[in-house]
């Protein structure tokens, strides 16, 4: 047994080399342990550190994702919740943003030089009397509901980065077609449904022309009722007509009716005008006419009246003096007769009841005292 030991002690002293090999293993695990447990307390500090909190800059949202789930928005001040992977935060920009939507045309040119329309592929609206129009438009949205408007579109993973609103994705589809997805796609889409909509509804003359801002009322009530149904989280503000005209082809005849129709109402303005001054100048006619008849029945009543008092008055005087009162008349008519006259009379004796008056007819001119002093000194 003994003989044993020392053999194996002997075999155990002849592994003397690796002990330094074992005690660099021993170090290398306690440092590896160090490390380990400097990251355990690192990450416990990242999780209940500055690492979960989060500030909401103004006109943003914030959402909070917890296993992909929504569990929280926040519109102001800071919060603090478990940071990546448990919680994931979504900023989202909640302030007006605009959208442009035209039905143009793309530049075309056929074999004649002139810029021409490719069915199929040019933007263009048809009308409902079947004409053909083009139109620009400007959409002013903003994010009312930002953790609906996050659920229901098919927002990008990270809606803004570094204060921009990212644009949305493009992707390829089965068949090579390429297209874009997300929040602008699908409101760009709606808007044009409703502008296909309401412009097949309505006449050429009036999207043009006199009903242009009713046409563009009437796309914005039909575009918001989208969005409503919809139930999206966006609000629509305002949409905007840049821009509606005809075809390069067929301009030409449309500036001719317009041309007509201002011509229409200049002529139809002017003759209003004209209607306003011929009915201004009647009115005052007619009030003057009016006046002047009033002016002359009062005096008319007022000489009747005079006439009758005069006749009263006389006719009492007659009454009561009889004949006296009738040949006082009767010689102020004649005096009055001969006065009107303006020449020499005589009235000469009555014989029984007849009275003569005579009256010289072309008489000599009177000659004044000068002439009739020259001819006596002659």
């Amino acid at each position: 047994m003994s003989d044993n030991k020392s053999v194996i002690s002997g075999e155990f002293d002849r592994t003397d080399r690796y002990e330094a090999g074992l005690k660099s293993l021993a170090n290398s695990l306690r440092a590896a342990f160090f490390i380990l447990l400097l990251g355990i307390i690192g990450t416990l500090i990242y999780f209940f550190s500055g690492a979960g909190y989060f500030s909401v800059e103004p006109q943003q949202s914030v959402i909070v994702l917890r296993f992909g789930k929504v569990i929280a928005t926040h519109d102001s001040g800071g919060h603090w919740y478990l940071p990546f992977p448990v919680n994931q935060f979504i900023r989202v920009q909640t302030s007006q943003q605009l959208l442009n939507v035209d039905f143009v045309p793309a530049t075309l040119t056929s074999g004649d030089g002139e810029n021409s329309l490719e069915p199929g592929r040019d933007s263009y609206l048809l009308t409902g009397d079947a004409n053909i129009v083009h139109s620009s438009w400007t959409v002013a949205y903003r994010v009312e509901n930002a953790a609906r408007y996050y659920e229901t579109l098919l927002t990008p993973a990270n809606p803004v980065e570094n204060g921009k609103i990212m644009p949305d994705d493009e992707f390829t589809d089965s068949v090579g077609m390429k297209g874009t997805r997300g929040p602008q796609t699908f409101l760009r889409n709606l808007f044009r449904q409703a502008v296909i909509d309401v412009t097949a509804e309505s006449l050429v003359n009036d999207i043009l022309y006199a009903g242009q801002s009713a046409y563009s009322e009437k796309v914005q009530n039909r575009f918001a009722k989208l969005v409503n149904d919809a139930n999206c989280g966006i609000k629509i503000d305002n949409v905007g007509l840049n821009r509606i005209y005809p075809p390069r082809r067929t301009k030409e005849a449309f500036d001719a009716v317009t041309a007509a129709g201002n011509t229409r109402s200049q002529l139809y303005n002017e003759a209003e005008a004209y209607k306003v001054e011929v009915e201004n100048d009647t009115k005052a006619s007619v009030a003057e006419i009016i006046a002047l008849a009033e002016t002359y029945k009062k005096q008319l009543v007022a000489s009747t009246e005079a006439r009758e008092f005069y006749f009263k008055e006389i006719f009492a005087k007659h009454r009561a003096y009889g004949p006296s009162v009738t040949m006082a008349l009767y010689t102020a008519a004649l005096t009055d007769v001969a006065a009107k006259l303006n020449q020499d009379k005589f009235i000469l004796g009555s014989q029984g009841e007849k009275k003569q008056i005579r009256f010289k007819l072309n008489p000599e001119p009177k000659k004044s005292a000068d002439n009739k002093r020259g001819q006596e000194e002659k």
